[in-house]
């Protein structure tokens, strides 16, 4: 059993290590790359901004700011304003961006 393991570690170890080929074609897929619009840096060095009433270029899933806290925004990962999501707070007490109807 033990050597199972091992072997399917060092497996997953030799995957990892080689890079590239392994990890380009997931690289291209639009759930994990950022939409063209969201590409340029705010002056305050992220990548998301208000915009008079609601974010842009935010990440699904990802914290909240305090400013952002039950705002609105849009996805950096999709059309421009295609997808919306709101700030909300979760049980554990964190705030994250998530899916609105």
């Amino acid at each position: 059993m033990r050597k199972t393991i091992m072997a399917a570690f060092a497996a997953a170890t030799l995957l990892l290590t080689s890079g590239a080929p392994a990890f380009a074609a997931t690289s291209t897929h639009s759930h994990t790359t950022s939409a063209g619009w969201c590409q340029k840096k705010q002056p305050s060095g992220r990548y998301y901004y208000l915009h008079k009433k609601h974010w842009d270029c935010v990440s699904p899933g990802a914290f909240c700011s305090t400013a952002q806290r039950n705002a609105y925004g849009y996805s950096m990962r999709a059309a421009a304003h295609a997808k919306r999501y709101k700030c909300v707070r979760y049980p554990s007490n964190t705030w994250h961006w998530k899916p609105k109807p």
